[in-house]
């Protein structure tokens, strides 16, 4: 019996191909997520499952069915509507971060089809390559961007001198913020602020790599900008003078040394080493740089500020800070901050309010005002009547309050321990005083390499205390998390994904309960997928 002349069969690859099309997309959605990046890719592909197992198993049982039941070609028209079936399904996936169709990766898109297509030329040779074309749809987009790198290279450096050349002829003073966590926040008040000085130019939400910034540089720089503040994010050593050789700054600001990334990083040295490079790169200049006292304990910091004592200035609650927080009292959901300048005693304090929810943010704050009073001294009389009106930063510990409903505490954005367990006392202290439920809804928090287990164990034993009720996102993934909450003081929930935990919510508050939604990153990254 000669295969290619049944029709069956034609509809069977014809099914195969479109499969093929649905599936790249699905892939692509996460290795966009990846930047781009085949080796953090492989990575989520065994952790995410990116493999395909509902075709494979589905295959092999009607494998198994044919032997013992003849069905001719009919198989080829069961297996064409299985991977149709499959496909419809798998269309309908949502992800809270949508594939973004950017030239680059419409590239990569058509590359990886085409490779896909002539992977199915051995099924003419025998059937069951079907089984092999499956898997390897993970590779042909690895291989497709490999191939496509040196354009692409080529075409991103166009982009960035462009870019530089815009940052060259404007001369906007330029100011680098860096840290394991608290970036964009702090630079989100920190614009504020500094907008008493003159116009202020940043990059939206977490905007932090080089190719982020170039973009937005290339489209939105106006030259009547006077200050340009450039997130920065690092992804290993080397990240950060990266971008300094971007940006060129000339003030700097680190806001925290901590275990968020460490999976990516290996270990807290290796972090500060990577941040440092920020104050190394400004000091160079003749810039000033600010960070917490705190981190001085990590020595990158310490050499550094004994390389430029006066270039480096610290901020804490301690009087050996050079901007000491002297009190910060929350009053009516706002903070009122009080900070000292101690290498200028003489000088009055800077006191400001800040509408912004968490301890986190004391902080975050003053590293923003002490840089603008670096900056512009004469802009600091200015802050307290700047800093009342700054904005909540969209999902970091925002408040969203609705008539008739619980309080939600949006802090969806990638947490870290510190923020966490920040967020979930506020959630405590704000359900206190509405007299109502402390809900946690969380998936834990990402990238924590070796420390998942103990970072999210005490992430547990915090929320146990603190929360009446929890509700753990894909739990597998946080077992420590679960085991170290005590049940019999908790209302323990577990669900496979925020849409069932949002329809739970739903069922178990009222309107006097806060509803913490901790973190959704994992959700995406982490979340074990049936493809």
């Amino acid at each position: 019996m000669n295969m290619l002349s049944h029709l069956p069969f034609a509809v069977f690859v014809l099914a195969l191909a479109g499969f093929g099309m649905v599936r790249i997309n699905t892939i692509l959605t996460y290795f966009q997520q990846e930047e781009y990046d085949s080796s953090r890719f492989l990575g989520a592909v065994l952790r995410v499952r990116l493999f395909d197992v509902l075709a494979t198993l589905g295959l092999i049982a009607l494998v198994i069915a044919n032997t013992f039941i003849d069905l001719g070609t009919f198989v080829w028209l069961i297996a064409a509507a299985l991977l149709a079936l499959i496909s419809v399904r798998e269309r309908g996936y949502t992800y809270k971060k949508k594939l973004v169709a950017t030239e680059r990766l419409k590239r990569i898109r058509w590359l990886a089809r085409g490779f896909y297509l002539i992977s199915l030329g051995p099924l003419f040779v025998h059937p069951f390559a079907v089984f092999a074309i499956l898997q390897l749809v993970p590779l042909w987009i690895m291989l497709a961007n490999r191939l496509l790198r040196p354009f692409q290279e080529t075409v991103n450096q166009g982009f960035i001198d462009q870019a530089v050349e815009k940052l060259q002829a404007f001369e906007p003073v330029t100011i680098g913020i860096t840290g394991s966590f608290g970036k964009t926040t702090t630079k989100h008040i920190f614009a504020e602020i500094l907008e008493s000085a003159g116009p202020v130019f940043y990059s939206p939400g977490s905007i932090n790599t080089v190719l982020g910034l170039t973009r937005n540089i290339r489209e939105k720089l106006q030259r009547g900008h006077k200050y340009f503040i450039a997130e920065m994010g690092a992804y290993g050593i080397g990240s950060i003078k990266r971008l300094c050789d971007f940006s060129d700054p000339e003030f700097g600001i680190v806001t925290a040394i901590g275990n968020a990334h460490t999976e990516r990083f290996g270990d807290i040295a290796t972090i500060a080493k990577a941040k440092s490079e920020l104050v190394e790169h400004v000091c160079a200049r003749g810039g000033i740089a600010v960070y917490p006292h705190e981190i001085l304990e990590h020595q990158p910091f310490a050499d550094l500020r004994a390389q430029y004592p006066d270039l480096i200035r610290t901020v804490g609650d301690t009087a050996d800070a050079d901007f000491q927080i002297v009190s910060a009292d929350l009053e009516d959901s706002n903070w009122a901050i009080t900070l000292q300048n101690t290498r200028s005693p003489s000088e009055p304090p800077i006191t400001y309010t800040l509408p912004l929810l968490g301890d986190h943010n004391i902080l975050n704050s003053a590293l923003a005002v002490a840089m603008t009073y670096l900056i512009s001294p004469v802009t600091a009389t200015r802050i307290p009547a700047f800093s009342k009106d700054v904005e909540q930063v969209q999902h970091r510990l925002q408040k969203v309050d609705a008539p008739g409903q619980p309080l939600v505490l949006d802090d969806a954005y990638n947490s870290n321990e510190v923020g966490f367990k920040n967020a979930v006392t506020v959630l405590s202290e704000l359900a206190r005083q509405r007299g109502g439920k402390a809900i946690l809804v969380t998936p834990g928090v990402a990238e924590m390499g070796l420390e998942h287990d103990r970072v999210h164990g005490r992430l547990g034993e915090h929320a146990s205390a603190l929360c009446d009720t929890v509700i753990a996102v894909n739990p597998d993934r946080i077992e420590a998390f679960a085991s170290a909450l005590d049940k019999t003081k908790v209302d323990y929930h577990a669900r496979n994904s925020f849409a069932e935990a949002r329809r739970l919510v739903s069922e178990l508050s009222s309107e006097k309960d806060v509803v913490l939604y901790e973190n959704d990153l994992p959700d995406l990254l982490e979340e074990t997928r049936l493809l």
